[in-house]
């Protein structure tokens, strides 16, 4: 959500600061929000590598109790490697928007993207643990890596046109 306009006209959530106070608070806050949006990100890439390793718990768990054929196990195993790559995909390409800088100053995304990555962490810890099943993986999968992944994406858009209009 835009909390406000500068007199710019550019939303707060995007904007550059043009005193120097407002630049101080800027980078402080952008010091005391990176750190943890950075280590979350890479938390939730590690456990999703975790998870490739030991697949197999997650397609066992979601399979059906009465048995299973072949088939059936060949696409739970496919839906399983599918959604842990593009979760992949999608961590690591807003990672690297991060490291360009697009979204340093935006603050609103930095939280954003730090509270789903977070709960994504501890989602992708529990399908690890517990063997949950694939559909709980799908779940993870949509709120916290594409949704932080579009709204980065969004962003990166924003500034883009902001800094091209200039």
């Amino acid at each position: 959500a835009v909390v406000s306009t500068q007199s710019t006209g550019v939303p707060f959530l995007f904007s550059s600061y043009s005193s120097a106070s407002q630049s101080t608070v800027a980078m402080v806050i952008a010091e005391t929000i990176l750190p943890p949006r950075f280590l979350s990100l890479i938390t939730q890439i590690i456990i999703t590598m975790n998870l490739f390793w030991f697949q197999d718990q997650t397609v066992r768990a979601s399979l059906p109790l009465g048995g299973s054929t072949a088939e059936t196990q060949s696409a739970k195993e496919t839906e399983v490697l599918v959604a842990l790559s593009l979760g992949i995909s999608i961590n690591i390409l807003e990672l690297i928007s991060l490291f360009v800088g697009y979204t340093i100053f935006s603050h609103g995304t930095g939280m954003f993207s730090t509270a789903c990555h977070v709960a994504g962490s501890i989602t992708l810890a529990f399908v690890l643990l517990e063997s949950l099943s694939v559909t709980t993986l799908w779940y993870s999968f949509a709120l916290t890596c594409v949704l932080p992944g579009l709204v980065e994406l969004t962003t990166v858009i924003v500034i883009a046109r902001i800094q091209g209009g200039r």
